[in-house]
């Protein structure tokens, strides 16, 4: 499952968060801006109007819109978001971090564990997720392609067709009393992920799709919420994370956003140890 962690990336990005903690346990100027928030009860999404016309290209249009607008996002060129992730009663730092067009990393540190998943734009690599290691390895199988579709600055509903998505619209559907539109996106290795977009406000509150666990693949749900408008862009500080067979929900919270940090190269490639990385 793919995510937009600003549009929408966060949920994907941190379905890879999920994957690891079952496995470890059984835009602004072109300047760093760090924003704290606490997170608001309940969901401060607001924007875009009511049913402009039900059709693939509205909608993505819409929802563009509703995450800041197209130039706001090309002006950001790097990401970095720190929170906590919650999952089988312990917490987990969190820092995930993005580069244009398709480099990221998620780092997460609880109890003396530290965890990297990461992807340079030609190798997937991580450290600390099979048979505890503490060596970096390439990642391989399905999360190796899971992790490049996390990777996508601009996730799967931004240049679809150039990304080699296909994207279409499946009608409405009433979710606990929400009207959603409803979007499948099929990716190239013909995995899918299913968008509701608010038909209000055009914001993602939920993808339904598949993730992959020790090579399994397990149906996850992933609820967003708690969109605040920062920096120009509009981006949820709230996830939840359903995955099939995992009696307790994950739950990630969004602490700060860095808009345009200075972000090197090597941080996205594998190291010879992790000492080696930041």
């Amino acid at each position: 499952m793919s995510t937009y962690f600003t549009h929408l990336k966060p949920a994907l990005i941190l379905l890879c968060v999920s994957w690891v903690l079952i496995s470890a346990t059984g835009f602004a100027a072109a300047r760093p801006v760090n924003i704290q928030y606490e997170v608001a009860q309940g969901n401060t999404a607001s924007g875009g109007e009511t049913g402009r016309g039900e059709t693939l290209e509205s909608i993505l249009e819409n929802y563009q819109n509703a995450v800041g607008g197209q130039g706001a996002w090309k002006e950001l060129n790097t990401l970095k978001i720190t929170g906590n992730m919650q999952s089988l009663g312990t917490v987990f730092k969190s820092t995930v971090v993005y580069k244009r067009p398709d480099k990221c990393r998620i780092d997460f540190n609880a109890e003396g564990m530290t965890f990297i998943e990461s992807y340079d734009g030609t190798t997937p690599w991580q450290v600390g997720m099979v048979g505890k290691t503490r060596s970096p390895v390439p990642l391989e199988g399905k999360r190796a392609q899971e992790l490049k579709q996390t990777c996508d600055f601009d996730g799967p509903l931004i240049d679809h067709k150039k990304k080699g998505h296909k994207l279409e619209y499946v009608g409405k559907e009433e979710v606990d009393g929400r009207a959603a539109y409803k979007v499948k996106v099929t990716y190239e290795n013909d995995t899918v992920d299913t968008y509701y977009l608010d038909e209000k406000t055009y914001l993602p509150f939920m993808v339904k799709g598949t993730t992959s666990i020790q090579n399994k693949t397990i149906k996850s749900t992933t609820l967003i919420n708690d969109f605040i408008q920062t920096g120009g862009i509009k981006i949820p500080y709230y996830y939840e994370f359903e995955l099939e067979g995992v009696p307790t929900n994950e739950i990630f919270r969004v602490s700060t956003v860095e808009l345009n940090p200075e972000i090197k190269e090597e941080l996205f490639s594998m190291p010879r140890n992790v000492k080696d990385s930041y």
